[in-house]
Order: structure tokens, then sequence, then C-alpha cells
């Protein structure tokens, strides 16, 4: 499924599609068939699109400045995989010019927590007994999440649980633009290992680890931090996610004067 989405929404960061084959392509995904799309159904799934004078679509993301672009980081913890888990917990953050602007965080109601689960985050079926629903949570996540962009430590973990997850409630994919913080971290960070735990201790940053907020501050500092890294000729929300997913330079790169004061 992701892959059938992202080879329509690449396309779409390179140049200007038609409006009718946008809407064909997207009408043409499993997922999507049957409803009636129009760029305000796109757009609540979270795809920011442009219609230009000639009728023919862009993705905003080409165009807006990294400063005004709005950045989601997303954190969640499950029960278990995609194909088999649920969600138990979902934290994120809003981040727009590097200032917080708003936080989301909830418990989920499940019926079964495994042991191992309770133990990695302390979270236990007592402290769901009264959480809300997945559909509720989903419902607000959503209204929350809107068309901001979409970043997590391992994306395409969360990204693809809450998308399948949205899904499976009958709201629809997610469609935002995403961005991995792990790929981000390995273009501007020297580190021996990229999990969480490693770069907040490399960083300094101090909090538990293994609640979905708590992470998802975490994975906040670093993806501030990174901003902080890039080439000064980075300016369009594309162009940071072009560049986001270069990825894994060498470590003797990283030590050059290629990008003067602002090198990563």
């Amino acid at each position: 499924m992701i892959k059938k989405v992202d080879d329509i929404i690449n396309t779409l960061s390179k140049e200007s599609k038609p409006y009718q084959w946008v809407m064909q392509k997207f009408s043409d995904l499993e997922e999507l068939k049957g409803l009636k799309l129009d760029l305000q159904t796109l757009e609540l799934m979270g795809l920011k699109l442009a219609l230009n004078k000639n009728n023919s679509l862009s993705l905003q993301t080409r165009n807006n400045l990294i400063k005004n672009e709005i950045f989601c980081i997303v954190d969640i913890e499950s029960t278990g995989g995609i194909k088999s888990g649920e969600i138990l917990e979902i934290g994120a953050v809003k981040l727009q010019n590097n200032k917080e602007i708003s936080r989301f965080e909830s418990l989920i109601k499940v019926e079964e927590i495994p042991e191992k689960i309770t133990e990695l985050t302390g979270i236990n079926l007592e402290m769901v007994q009264n959480a809300p629903s997945l559909k509720k949570v989903l419902a607000d996540f959503r209204l929350f999440l809107q068309d901001s962009v979409f970043v997590a430590h391992n994306v395409r973990f969360d990204y693809g649980f809450i998308s399948k997850a949205l899904n499976d409630c009958n709201f629809g994919i997610l469609l935002n633009r995403r961005i991995c913080s792990v790929e981000f971290a390995q273009t501007c960070i020297q580190s021996p290992k990229y999990n969480l735990s490693t770069l907040k201790e490399l960083l300094g940053i101090n909090n538990i680890h293994h609640r979905a907020l708590s992470d998802a501050l975490a994975a906040t500092e670093i993806f501030k931090y990174c901003l902080s890294k890039l080439p000064f000729y980075i300016k369009t929300t594309e162009e940071l996610i072009r560049f986001s997913k270069t990825a894994k330079i060498k470590q003797e790169e990283t030590q050059t004067n290629l990008f003067d004061n602002v090198s990563c």
C-alpha cells in the first residue's frame, strides 16, 4: 500500500500533473476505491495540493519554506507488530519554526497487553481500563495531525501502523508527507548507532523511554538538532525530505568543509 501511494506522491514532488491524472491515480488504489475523490478529500487524508492556473496539481511542500512548515513528530506504543498488534498509546508534538505549538497524548483501551510490553513500557491493563477506544483516539489524532509533515524515529513503523488502523476504522489511509528521523540523523550526526536511546545519550536528552509522548519529545529534539545542521541551500520542505533520504553519509565525509559552518 505505502509503495503505491509513494509512487504517486513522489511523482508530484518532482512535477505538476493534470487534475484528472492525480484523481485517477488515487482512485485506482485498492484502499481508496469507491471513494469520490476531490482536493478536499485528499487534504483530509493529509495531502497538501496546490491547484495551478492550467488545472494541474502540485505538492505545496515543493514551495513551502521549512520555517513555515508544520511538522508533527509522532511516536506510538503497541502490543505487537502491524499485522497482529494493536496501538496502545499515541504521543505527538507539533513544531513550526523550531517552536513547539501543540501536543497530543492518549492511551488506548485494549483487552490484552503482553507481559513483555508491560515490562518495556510500564503500561498495564489497569492503566487503559478507562482509556478511550481506538476509533475515538484516531479521530482525534487525525484532526490534530491534519496535513502536517509526519515525522517519526523509524517512520515506516509508526506511519504504517497508524495508516492501517485509520483505514481499518474507515477513516481512510494517511497521505501526509513524511520524514524518518533515523535517516535524517544519519545525514547530520556521527554516531555508532542511530536508535533513540543512543542519540538521546549523545545529545544529552534526558527523559523516560518507551512511552509515546516522551519518545516523541526526544525525537523532536533530534529533529531540531538536525534542522540546525542543514546546508544553507536547503530551503523548502521537499528539499528537506529529499536531503533526509540521502542518509548514511560516510563518517569521514561529515568532517569535510563541504558545507562550511553549517556542515552536517
